[in-house]
């Protein structure tokens, strides 16, 4: 890539584009060390000339005969074999004992270019420095490097740019930087959409509680909307406990007009008093339960909810507090009560339970348990939701939404019929109003006719989705007159309201002001063709961009976000291209960064292998014109694939059961083939069958595999392959692997963490790559622990950082890029 192109890729990114289906944020100044007019641009404004000034026999200027970032770049000049010449960056701050490392690129004609690191006390007297210095390779640009500890009484640091009393010659000079060490980058991408959301009741039915996801070292908010106003009132922090919940997926009122909430991943219900500031932690709902996934409320205050690991059903009341019902699992072989609906007329809970999906209908006065979902859905993993409304049981599976007449007879007795299924359901459905039940189809506002069994397309675009619906009476009675639907909407990372009249047809879809914002964890880190540095967060995705040395220091703040699209759970650089690969459903998206970002077009879907059984992709590796990713099954489900995308054709084939019950989680192309590490983990919620993870070699041009027997017997997961020297590197659990792909054979297998294992498989761990200016060294993470290097001759690995490091990639100029923190980007410069 040219300069002028990552130039203009640089300065795509700081625009601010909001429209629909588009969401990007302006990047805002500061934790980076920013060296004001870094390449030039503004000719030499914010550089003093220290050395050489008057002296005819020597030049410096900004000139654009020569650039690498931007257009112009510093053309220094030296024709006197006995005087230097030097321009000095303004001083930044610094502090003592610090290491700094200074960078440039150098376009050297002839003769030597220095640069230099220059550290000064608070008073502005030079202290000490230093310099490294180059003069080939000439006629091309190249990165030149220097790096220093700071002395003692050090307050401040400056960059030099340097032609010494020896030298005659030229050379330009562009996009200088500096870094520490280490430098904490802070947040990268962030969530202000709600998951868990209910609305309340009597005084307080105009508003409506809604909770944003929090990390691994937040907490999530509750945030309390006005849906006459659209703001957000109120903001609730969850409280911290023993274990700390990290989201909130089940949310509900009672008819006593109390709000629960039911958390993840520490299986808790919680409770909020409308007009107060503060949330009570119940308690776990059933031992040894992570997940509450639905709430419903009961008649006289009783909350009902449903879990995940074990699938326990419980009731919740205010007197008596948690009791379990039925046994646990409520139903064999499942593991997951994902959703609930309650009919308080009959006195009846549906529960959606999986993996292999079914809705059983609960009597709860006779304790009878009846599954009422036709067996042509058995092979979806799980419903998504089920409200009870209109007498009819509504339930979203698979795209889908089955609408279910159930008629309970006289004696007891009773009847389920389907009677109606909307394809591309992606949302609860609302109350009924007027013979109505709304939910949204494939991006838009449907209404369903009980009477007729019809669906109708509204026209209106809602977009993300619709969290929770309920008819409100709002006080703007000439615009919208009567009750109108209030829907709460998670759409690019950001909360939303919609409104429908249907008394006059007024819709509108707007953001909601004040809305909680927590930082997203990081799950995935890569770099980007043009050079800057991408992430993905759990759980609500979203991308973020950092440009190298070049970003905020506003650590609470992101760089550049872009949104919608879902959690990306591995990407990569090919061609010029950013390749997604997303869940759920196993999704593969094109992106090129030199066009604007537009929801469904840049980045744009390849393939979906969500029909082929598959969830959650791991691997990605790419090679002759095409992308190979690896993927781990549906919830419930074992068979991994590789699914093989033909950029030129668009064609693919997925490879389900490429390696039989297990899941493919590391890939890597050379020299025609694609070799390949699996996992015993199978898809999410699935117990192993299979005892050791498996080494393979898929040949595309003739579709065969080869699997190379690992040399230590019982290896649980091959987590990373890369190559490195025209042999495939890796990580199998905590042994460092290196296989010669000349002789099919092991040439180094050894346990290099032994405080690394995973006896139930995993779905990800170790990160290597390499970087050009360090040819000697591979460098890793791996644990979420330890950021290493490996040396290539001796296979030696030396710890760099011991604690919180995870994933990994590398900038332009060779430094590295991790997560700590869960929600932060950190970079090691060396």
């Amino acid at each position: 890539m040219n300069a002028r192109t990552r130039k203009g890729l640089s300065l795509l990114l700081s625009l601010v584009v909001c429209m629909a289906g588009m969401f990007l944020i302006t990047p805002v100044q500061a934790a980076d060390l920013l060296i004001s007019n870094h390449s030039f641009e503004n000719d030499l404004t914010g550089w003093t000339q220290t050395f050489g000034a008057g002296n005819p026999n020597g030049t410096l200027s900004a000139v654009t005969e020569q650039a690498d970032d931007g257009t112009k770049s510093l053309k220094l000049t030296d024709n006197d074999p006995a005087g230097a010449f030097g321009l000095e960056s303004a001083k930044l701050a610094a502090a003592a004992a610090t290491t700094y490392v200074a960078y440039s690129r150098v376009y050297v004609t002839s003769g030597n270019a220095d640069l230099y690191i220059r550290f000064y006390n608070s008073s502005n007297a030079y202290i000490s420095g230093a310099f490294t210095s180059i003069s080939t390779p000439s006629g091309e640009w190249t990165n030149i490097q220097v790096k220093m500890t700071a002395p003692a009484n050090t307050a401040k640091v400056a960059v030099l740019l340097y032609s010494n009393k020896e030298s005659v010659g030229t050379a330009y000079w562009d996009n200088v930087l500096i870094s520490k060490e280490f430098t904490g980058l802070g947040v990268q991408v962030y969530d202000a959409s709600p998951n868990g959301t209910t609305f309340g009741i009597g005084p307080n039915a105009h508003k409506a509680y809604g909770v944003v996801t929090g990390s691994g070292s937040h907490l999530p908010k509750m945030e309390v909307i006005d849906t006459n106003t659209e703001s957000v009132t109120s903001v609730v922090t969850f409280p911290s406990g023993t274990t700390n919940p990290t989201g909130v997926w089940a949310a509900a009122t009672s008819t006593d007009e109390s709000i629960y909430f039911g958390a993840y991943s520490n299986g808790r219900l919680y409770k909020h008093t409308a007009g107060t500031t503060t949330i009570s932690d119940l308690g776990q709902a059933s031992s040894g339960e992570t997940i509450i996934y639905d709430l419903k409320a009961g008649t006289n205050g009783k909350i009902y909810g449903g879990t995940f690991d074990s699938a326990a059903f419980f009731k919740y009341t205010p007197t008596a507090g948690f009791a379990q019902i039925g046994s646990k699992p409520f139903a064999s072989g499942k593991n997951y009560i994902r959703a609930l609906a309650y009919d308080a007329t009959h006195d009846v809970t549906y529960l959606g339970v999986g993996a292999n999906a079914a809705v059983l209908r609960f009597d709860n006065v006779t304790g009878e348990t009846t599954d009422i979902l036709s067996s042509a859905y058995s092979g979806i993993s799980l419903p998504g939701s089920i409200d009870y409304t209109g007498d009819r049981v509504f339930v979203g599976i698979g795209g889908t939404m089955v609408v279910l007449k159930v008629t309970e007879n006289p004696d007891g007795s009773f009847q389920s019929v389907a009677t109606d299924a909307a394809v591309g359901a992606t949302s609860h459905a609302s109350p009924e109003h007027n013979g109505k039940v709304y939910f949204t189809n494939t991006g838009k506002l449907y209404a369903y006719d009980i009477a007729s069994k019809t669906a109708s397309n509204l026209g209106f675009d809602v977009g993300g989705r619709v969290k929770r619906f309920e008819w409100v009476t709002l006080t703007d009675q000439t615009g919208f007159p009567g009750k109108t639907l209030v829907g709460i909407c998670a759409i690019n990372n950001q909360t939303y309201i919609l409104k429908y009249n249907p008394q006059n047809g007024m819709f509108r879809l707007a953001q909601v002001g004040g809305a909680a914002k927590i930082p997203g964890d990081l799950n995935m880190i890569s770099t980007g063709p043009e050079g800057n540095i991408y992430t993905s967060a759990y759980l609500t995705g979203g991308i973020g961009i950092y440009k190298p040395i070049r970003g905020d220091g506003n650590d609470a703040l992101e760089e550049v976000m872009h949104s919608p699209i879902t959690q990306v759970d591995k990407m990569g650089a090919y061609n010029g291209k950013m390749y997604f690969a997303a869940y759920p459903g196993g999704n593969l998206y094109e992106y090129d960064p030199s066009l604007p970002w537009a929801g469904n077009v840049n980045p744009r879907l390849l393939v979906s292998t969500a029909t082929q059984g598959q969830d959650r992709p791991k691997a990605l590796a790419f090679g002759e014109g095409k992308v190979f990713m690896g993927t781990a099954a549906k919830t419930g489900a074992m068979d991994g694939a590789l699914t093989v995308y033909n950029l030129t054709t668009g064609a693919s084939t997925v490879h389900a059961g490429i390696v039989n019950d297990q899941s493919v989680i590391a890939l890597a192309y050379f020299n025609g083939k694609v070799y390949g590490g699996t996992t015993v983990r199978g898809g999410y919620s699935t117990t192993p069958t299979t005892t050791a993870a498996e080494f393979f070699i898929y040949d595309p041009a003739t579709g065969t595999i080869a699997k190379p027997p690992m040399p230590v017997a019982g290896i649980k997961a091959v987590t990373e392959l890369i190559v490195v020297d025209n042999k495939i590197w890796g990580f199998a659990d905590g042994y460092l692997l290196v296989f010669n792909p000349a002789n099919n054979t092991f040439e180094y297998f050894e346990q290099k963490y032994t405080d690394v294992s995973y006896p139930n498989g995993t779905y990800r761990d170790a990160d290597l790559v390499t970087v050009a200016k360090d040819p000697n060294y591979v460098y890793g993470t791996i644990k979420n622990t330890y950021l290493f290097k490996i040396n290539k001759s001796t296979k030696a690995v030396t710890n760099i950082v011991t604690t919180g490091a995870d994933m990994l990639t590398g900038d332009f100029f060779g430094n590295l890029y991790y997560k700590k923190n869960d929600s932060e980007l950190w970079r090691y410069s060396y």
